[in-house]
């Protein structure tokens, strides 16, 4: 297993560190775990990181209990996604806390840093995060464009966008940031 420069693992998740409710987040590590025990990956596992980054890292998802039987494996791939995307994501970016997004915004969920002292909030970026059990290049190549144009429908907001699509069989994932284009 060759030395990787990004280790990352379930923690932020698990210990309720990301301003999301710690359920909800054992819920989206489980549910990772699930589709990377399905793959048969060991833990832990090789990531091949793509997109805007490329390089090898770890993910140590030791310590996460699969207690669920996902019968529906698109609603698992979509939670897992979630709970890979947003370790690996608020580490690369350095932001440290996530906030659930409304359905209308183009994107999932939106980053930044503690909450004022009246508790509002600051968001800092967008990030949309999609999730693919089974894909090649084209699948993860064809998403990713998919997610990038979604995020216009929140450009308002003047924040960067990312986007984070996870495939579980390399496993992969692949970030990149929306740039805007001059009108």
């Amino acid at each position: 297993m060759p030395d990787s420069t990004y280790h990352f693992d379930f923690a932020p998740l698990k210990n309720g560190s990301l301003n999301i409710p710690k359920a909800y987040a054992t819920f989206l590590a489980e549910a990772a775990a699930h589709c990377l025990a399905l793959k048969q990956h060991s833990n832990p596992v090789q990531l091949s990181l793509t997109g805007d980054l490329r390089t090898a890292a770890m993910l140590d998802w030791g310590g996460v209990i699969e207690g669920a039987t996902y019968a529906d494996l698109q609603e698992a791939t979509e939670y897992g996604a979630y709970g890979i995307a947003l370790v690996v994501a608020l580490a690369l970016t350095g932001i440290t806390n996530v906030e659930r997004s409304a359905k209308t915004t183009g994107v999932d969920y939106w980053l930044g840093g503690e909450r004022s002292d009246d508790g509002i909030f600051q968001r800092a970026a967008r990030l949309e995060i999609s999730g693919i059990l089974d894909g090649d290049d084209s699948k993860i190549a064809t998403r990713m464009n998919i997610k990038l144009r979604q995020t216009n429908r929140s450009d308002e907001s003047l924040l960067p966008a990312y986007v984070a699509i996870v495939e579980f069989r390399t496993p992969e994932p692949r970030f990149a940031k929306k740039v805007k284009v001059p009108r």
